[in-house]
């Protein structure tokens, strides 16, 4: 998988092309991201296909990450949701998005407000999750941002997750600091040459 080298929000793939590398046929639109909930990584795609119906791409199947689109290794990658083994799996934007973070102790930490990804090169991408309990939260740097492989459990439809009780001490207070603490800071941009032409 192509490289990133950021942590993005989901809605950045949200709405991508996606192609069949062997193909170059157009399968659809990406729809939204499968959440692999026990282990906290990308699981796979749910893309709008052109008759308008669903289908979902296991993560392994994705060969890139491009600019302009997500390349897949083949047509038969994209299932109908009946047929596809991912079907269980709970849809980032469409169910995790809005779920109560609870701890294992019953403190309720508040909603999940927002969903990233690390798009990792020939690895598992892994999904990160900001939680807050209202939009002041956000304003006054009270947002809490951690990986979602801290997730201990999550409720059948989706509207739950449980977490370590010291998730809040535990977790980033800015998308920044979390990504910093785990990947280092960014790389420094290359310093502009400016070349000045001789007077003759």
């Amino acid at each position: 998988m192509t490289d990133t080298g950021q942590i993005r929000t989901i809605d950045f793939l949200i709405g991508r092309v996606v192609l069949a590398r062997e193909t170059a046929n157009k399968l659809g639109q990406i729809y939204d991201l499968i959440v692999d909930p026990l282990k906290g990584t990308l699981g796979g795609l749910a893309v709008r296909m052109p008759d308008q119906s669903l289908s979902l791409i296991d993560a392994q199947e994705i060969y890139s990450f491009g600019v302009d689109a997500v390349m897949i290794n083949s047509d038969l990658a994209a299932m109908p949701v009946q047929d596809s083994p991912l079907k269980q799996s709970p849809l980032a934007r469409t169910v995790m998005m809005g779920a109560k973070v609870l701890t294992e102790g019953g403190k309720l930490l508040g909603q999940i407000a927002n969903i990233y990804i690390h798009l990792a090169p020939e690895e598992e991408s892994p999904l990160f999750y900001e939680v807050r309990s209202s939009l002041l939260d956000k304003l006054l740097g009270h947002s809490l941002y951690f990986p979602a492989s801290w997730g201990r459990a999550l409720s059948q439809d989706g509207k739950r997750l449980v977490v370590a009780d010291d998730t809040s001490e535990k977790a980033d207070h800015t998308l920044h600091a979390l990504e910093t603490r785990l990947y280092g800071p960014p790389p420094e941009p290359d310093p502009i040459v400016t070349v000045r032409s001789r007077s003759h």
